[in-house]
C-alpha cells in the first residue's frame, strides 16, 4: 500500500477536519500517522483496505513513540517493527527505511511550512502550526537536533519549490531560494523549539512568514 493524503480543493495545503480544524487533522497524522487522516476528513489517494492502512499508522505512531525516547541515529527498523508490532515484510511494504518513516510522519508540518511560499497563507493557519509544534516540542527538537535534519530540509525544499513553480518561479533562482528558506524556517523552529530564543507561537507565525517574505524578496 502506497496510500498518500490528497488535499480536498478549496483547502489551503493541507487537510481540515469536518469542522475546518486544520490542526486536528495534524495532530492526527503526526501521533498515530494517516490512519486517523481519514476520520478528520482528509481524502485518502489511492484507496487502500483497512488492514494496510492500519499497519502504516501503527508504523507511523510507534516511530513517533520512539523519537521520543531515542535519538534518530539510535533509531532502528528492528526497534519500530517490534514497537508497532508488524513484521518486516509489512514495513518495507509501506516505507523504504525509517527516513521515510520520519518524512511521512512530518509531512503535514512541512506542507505547511511550504505553504507559506505560496503567498496566499492566513496568518492563523501558521499560527495553528506553530502551537503544534510548540506543544509537542520535545518530538520536534529531538529530530531537528540529529542528522535528520538534513532529510527534512531537502523534503522541505522540494514543497517550497513546488510552491513557487505554482506562482510561475523555475530556474535555479527559485531552487536556491527553496533551499535557503527551507534552512531558514527549519533553524527559526529549532533555535525555537530548543528553548534559544522566547517568543509566542503567534510571534513565531509573523516571523516566519516575514522570514519567506525576504528570502523570496516579496517584501511590498
Amino acid at each position: 500500500m502506497r496510500g498518500r493524503i490528497r488535499l480536498s480543493r478549496g483547502v489551503p495545503d493541507i487537510g481540515r477536519d469536518k469542522s475546518g480544524n486544520w490542526r486536528a487533522a495534524l495532530a492526527a497524522c503526526l501521533a498515530d500517522g494517516m490512519g486517523r487522516a481519514k476520520a478528520f476528513g482528509m481524502e485518502l489517494d489511492p484507496p487502500v483496505d483497512a488492514r494496510a492502512l492500519k499497519s502504516r499508522s501503527a508504523i507511523l505512531a510507534a516511530f513517533t513513540r520512539l523519537a521520543l525516547e531515542k535519538r534518530m541515529e539510535a533509531i532502528r527498523i528492528a526497534d519500530i517493527v517490534a514497537e508497532a508490532g508488524v513484521g518486516r515484510a509489512t514495513f518495507y511494504g509501506h516505507f523504504q527505511g525509517k527516513e521515510a518513516v520520519m518524512l511521512a510522519a512530518l509531512e503535514p508540518l512541512l506542507v505547511a511550512l511550504g505553504s507559506i511560499a505560496s503567498g496566499r497563507a492566513a496568518h492563523s493557519y501558521i499560527a495553528g502550526m506553530t502551537a503544534h509544534c510548540w506543544e509537542r516540542r520535545a518530538l520536534f527538537r529531538a529530530l531537528l537536533d540529529s542528522s535528520a535534519v538534513r532529510a527534512i530540509q531537502r523534503r522541505l525544499g522540494e514543497i517550497i519549490g513546488q510552491r513557487l513553480a505554482a506562482r510561475g518561479l523555475e530556474g535555479p533562482a527559485p531552487a536556491l531560494q527553496a533551499t535557503g528558506l527551507a534552512a531558514a524556517q527549519l533553524a527559526m523552529l529549532r533555535s525555537w523549539v530548543g528553548g534559544e530564543v522566547q517568543c509566542t507561537p503567534d510571534e513565531m507565525a509573523t516571523r516566519l512568514i516575514e522570514c519567506a517574505a525576504i528570502v523570496l524578496d516579496t517584501r511590498p
